[in-house]
């Protein structure tokens, strides 16, 4: 899978202020729908992103930093090769649905 896939999760990792909850929302509907193939998946974040300028800027100025020559003065973006299914992908954009769930549970019990 591209590059890209990997500094967008870069981006929910060390930015996650950058996304609200309906982007995320959003984003997880969209993958939802893709096959489980990388293209797709990859398409699908490339168009998501277009309509989020903020978003996409932020990603462009990841993409220039891991480029730039060695030597050059740079950001320690360290983005792994992962490779990224729809689950994982999914788990990335939403990764405390599950414990807020929980939270929300502790909380009405109480």
């Amino acid at each position: 899978m591209s590059n890209t896939v990997n500094i967008f999760v870069h981006l929910l990792r060390t930015n996650p202020s950058l996304f609200s909850q309906e982007d995320r929302d959003e984003l997880v509907k969209l993958i939802d729908k893709q096959p489980d193939e990388n293209q797709s998946l990859l398409n699908a974040i490339s168009d998501w992103l277009s309509e989020h300028p903020k978003i996409e800027e932020a990603l462009a100025e990841f993409e220039e930093i891991g480029e730039k020559a060695p030597g050059d003065k740079r950001t320690n973006t360290s983005t792994s090769k992962e490779k990224f299914d729809k689950n994982s992908l999914t788990n990335e954009i939403q990764p405390s649905s599950s414990s807020a769930k929980e939270v929300e549970k502790r909380t009405r019990n109480n």
